[in-house]
């Protein structure tokens, strides 16, 4: 009986051992299978990275032109407390679409010399002027421009700008964020996209010349949709790239006020007198049209009521005249 005991307990330890060498094995299975997945997948991960690096390596670089720019300019200041050319964010990197504009307003001394530096501004700058415009009035001369310079080098320019000799100097700044409008207008091409290719599947596959053109109608109208969803996506783009200036750049002239000034001579006083009184006729000729003008209902009034009560004046008149002779006759005495 003993004996029987002693070899049950031996099974039982040769089978609990059994069992725990069963499950280490298969943990050390499951952590080896782990850290081959693992592997795996930092190794897949590391070559989307490189793929992605080499699919777009100008991103990267202006990305890393991007940072270098702003560690270059990070010390300078704006002045007046304004924008800095390190303020604006970097957008490829998080896909956001800004459109920038500014309007700037400036006071210079010599207006062609301020005009000149402005040129070789734009110049550097890589932009150019879309539209001018010159004004010359009450003792001032100015120039409007409207400038497209590249978003890179938005706030560059503007410094630039402001480093011309001037009076004063005034600056807007303003930013849209159209990245919204950007990725549903990338959605609904993708969309319409799908559907262009449909339809050219099925007019391959149409027999019947009706269907041909119903999928022809309708192959043209979505290809409309394509090209608009396209000119405005390229629109968007072109705002996001080059960014808007709108610069006047004035001189105050006083020396276009003086001219004329001093002792007018005699044709210039019977000019100004004989241009004064013709004035003065014309300005009597509107005052009496402008009361006839007014008066004008009520003699219409007036006339509608007194012409019938003349003409019944004197009909009565023309009646009543003969009766009236008459009883004069009868009241004379019969001559002896």
């Amino acid at each position: 009986m003993y004996k029987h005991k002693k070899r049950m307990y031996l099974w039982a330890i040769v089978i609990l051992v059994t069992g725990l060498l069963a499950g280490c094995s298969a943990s050390n299975e499951d952590s080896a299978a782990k850290s081959e997945s693992a592997a795996g997948n930092g190794a897949a991960l590391s070559q989307e990275a490189g793929a992605a690096k080499n699919d777009s390596p100008g991103e990267s670089e202006a990305l890393g032109d991007a940072f270098a720019n702003g560690k270059e300019t990070g010390a300078e200041t704006a002045s007046g407390g304004g924008f800095a050319s390190d303020t604006l964010p970097v957008t490829d990197g998080y896909n956001q679409k800004v459109i920038y504009s500014a309007s700037l307003n400036m006071q210079v001394d010599e207006l062609t010399t301020a005009a000149a530096s402005l040129r070789n501004a734009i110049q550097l700058s890589g932009g150019y002027i879309l539209q001018f415009q010159d004004t010359r009035h009450d003792g001032e001369i100015g120039s409007s421009y409207t400038i497209k310079v590249p978003a890179a080098g938005f706030m560059s320019f503007i410094d630039r700008v402001e480093q011309i000799k001037h009076r004063s100097f005034e600056r807007k700044i303003a930013g849209k964020d159209v990245s919204e409008e950007y990725v549903d207008l990338a959605s609904r091409l993708k969309a319409r996209q799908l559907v262009e290719e449909r339809l050219l599947s099925m007019m391959d596959q149409a027999v019947k010349a009706d269907d041909l053109l119903k999928f022809s109608q309708q192959l043209g109208t979505v290809q409309e949709d394509i090209e608009r969803i396209k000119g405005r996506i390229r629109y968007l783009d072109n705002n996001v790239a080059f960014s808007t200036v709108e610069l006047r750049m004035y001189q105050t002239d006083q020396s276009i006020v003086q001219v004329g000034e001093g002792d007018p001579n005699l044709g210039t006083r019977l000019s100004e007198a004989l241009s004064g009184s013709a004035k003065a006729v014309w300005e009597g000729v509107k005052l009496l049209l402008v009361v006839a003008a007014g008066a004008l209902p009520v003699l219409v009034v007036l006339a509608v009521i007194a012409v019938p009560a003349v003409w019944l004046k004197r009909r009565w008149k023309r009646v009543n005249k003969p009766s009236a002779a008459k009883s004069e006759d009868e009241q004379q005495p019969p001559s002896p």
